[in-house]
């Protein structure tokens, strides 16, 4: 062997533990740096050269690489959990919110307020004649309305919400893809010229990291070192492109349909996963679903007390009366689709009263609704109906511009009342109702009602004093219906808040299994590519000692150096 390549030996033995200790100071200092992956150093003896004889003596050593520690099919799995997480945490926070709007933990809910509406039907049961009581139960018909109202606004306003968090996630998202976009390319560049993008690849997968948080992806790495990035089979990141993602919306009815898709070409993306799918399905199931029983309720609620209340007789009858619903063709047979009724009328019949008041008498007639669909052309319309009730003696009927029905008797002696309703007709035509509309948006008070409480409907059979009408509402708290199927209106609603807690326990707990996945995960990464200070300081320890030991070696050639040259 000669000096000289022992030299060169000494100076390949410096260079190495100076890279070592170079890579060990970059990992200490990026000790607490989120998304660094520990690199380690590799080396390899140089090629050996002859000696004599054969024999064999190493030229020293070499920097082979410097490698990530990295495990891709765990980066894979904590994608996937960071998506799962992210879904379950959104799903979590608008039920919560819902929990909150409902506030059915105090006194100030749905379910105080018609437990106080029901219990002024019952006090007015008590004394019917009472004006103050009839004025309460007009009072908290009104409250438990504007209850309802300001209720379903409330979850309106949730979905706006929810609705500006998901653009705002897509626009988000849509700013990682392009930063991954450049970053891919950048890559491929530096790999392609020989070089190492160590860094950059921590950079690409800290933000398939955050991608991760808005929809779940799969990724492809190529051979120049670019990935392609997937939702589902739908690539978003193809060949270092960013084709983008967008929100697709459609009207349907008085809301939007939200579709996640490719902004290239439309394709719908199969997102099972991340924040953005999360709060699609927190709108759609959740919200609209809270809408949607809510307006059930409220339905169901107008119907049935509307039902009773227009059988029903106050202290004074009707001289006129105009039905609150606007019906969108009166040649329409009543139970058909083409009717278009928020409520159903069904085969039966009314009665309609006339009384004279100077004289008490009172003359009967009996309306037939007849929706038995034996013979079509005799199934009852609005107009029919109309013209049944202006053949009564002394009472006219007709539908007004606006396809409402008007009732008016031929002068102030006569009063107008109604009872025995099997067909459902005055409640769904607003004819004598306390309640007016048709969900949770509309829900009210009928005006009339309102300005005469002596129309409040306590009674029936025209019994003076009576109280039947107003038992049988008070009764509907509890009353098994069977247009409900079989359930009364207070358990229709403890069915929705007994659902919607379920729900939200099982978020939680969902939730809570997410966390505790992902830190499992995080360990798992940490162990395998986070720096440990211990292992690196030891690590540390032995490359200075090598670069001592090669320094010391090249020291020891110089002088021998120096004695040959002095021996010349």
């Amino acid at each position: 062997m000669s000096l000289s390549n022992a030299l060169q030996i000494g100076r390949a033995g410096i260079l190495a533990s100076q890279t070592g200790l170079e890579v060990i100071g970059n990992n200490l200092a990026n000790v607490s740096t989120p998304g660094y992956h520990r690199q380690t150093t590799s080396l390899t003896p140089v090629q050996t050269g002859n000696l004599s004889s054969g024999l064999l003596v190493g030229s020293g050593v070499t920097v082979e690489s410097i490698t990530r520690r990295i495990s891709e099919a765990l980066e894979s799995r904590i994608r996937s959990g960071i998506s799962d997480q992210a879904a379950s945490e959104v799903q979590q926070d608008v039920l919560a919110q819902i929990e909150a709007l409902e506030n059915e933990f105090t006194d100030i809910d749905l379910s105080t307020n018609l437990t106080e509406f029901f219990d002024a039907w019952s006090e007015l049961a008590n004394t019917p004649d009472d004006h103050s009581k009839r004025t309460l139960v007009i009072e908290q018909g009104r409250k438990l309305g504007s209850f309802v109202q300001d209720l379903r606004g409330n979850m309106l306003s949730l979905r706006d919400q929810v609705d500006e968090s998901v653009d705002a996630a897509v626009a988000s998202a849509n700013q990682v893809l392009g930063r991954l976009a450049v970053i891919n390319n950048e890559v491929a560049r530096v790999e392609n010229t020989n070089g190492q993008a160590n860094s950059l690849r921590d950079e690409r997968d800290a933000l398939l990291a955050e991608l991760s948080k808005y929809v779940d992806i799969s990724t492809v790495e190529q051979r120049d070192g670019k990935v392609d990035v997937f939702v589902g089979s739908i690539p978003v990141i193809l060949n270092g492109t960013n084709r983008g993602i967008q929100l697709k919306r459609t009207a349907n009815g008085d809301d939007m349909n939200l579709q996640l898709v490719l902004r290239a070409d439309g394709s719908p993306l199969p997102a099972t996963a991340g924040e953005i799918k999360g709060l699609l399905e927190a709108r759609e199931s959740s919200v609209n679903g809270a809408m949607a029983d809510l307006d059930d309720f409220a339905a169901n609620l107008i119907h049935q007390v509307n039902l009773l209340h227009s059988q029903g007789q106050g202290t004074t009858g009707f001289e006129s009366v105009t039905g609150v619903t606007r019906f969108e063709n009166a040649t329409a047979v009543l139970n058909s689709e083409d009717a278009l009724l928020a409520f159903n009328v069904k085969h039966g019949s009314f009665q309609v009263h006339l009384t004279q008041a100077q004289t008490g008498q009172r003359i009967t007639t009996n309306i037939d609704v007849d929706l038995d669909g034996i013979d079509p052309t005799n199934d009852a319309t609005l107009n029919s109906i109309a013209t049944a009730l202006n053949n009564v003696d002394n009472l006219s009927a007709s539908v007004s511009a606006s396809g409402q029905l008007v009732l008016q008797t031929s002068g102030s002696d006569f009063e107008l009342s109604f009872s025995d309703d099997s067909s459902g007709f005055l409640a769904v035509a607003g004819i004598n109702t306390f309640f007016t509309g048709k969900d949770g948006a509309t829900i009210d008070i009928n005006q009339i009602i309102s300005n005469d409480p002596g129309k409040v409907a306590v009674t029936q059979g025209h019994v003076p004093g009576g109280n039947t009408n107003a038992l049988a509402l008070s009764s509907l708290r509890s009353e098994s219906l069977s247009d409900l199927g079989g359930i009364s209106l207070t358990e229709q609603w403890n069915r929705h808040i007994e659902e919607y807690a379920g729900r939200l326990g099982q978020a939680r707990s969902t939730f809570e299994a997410d966390v505790i996945v992902q830190s499992s995960l995080n360990a798992q990464q940490q162990a395998i590519s986070g720096v440990n200070s211990d292992e690196e300081v030891i690590n540390l320890l032995s490359y200075q000692r090598a670069f001592q030991g090669s320094a010391r070696f090249l020291s020891v050639v110089d002088e021998m150096m120096q004695t040959i040259l002095g021996l010349i």
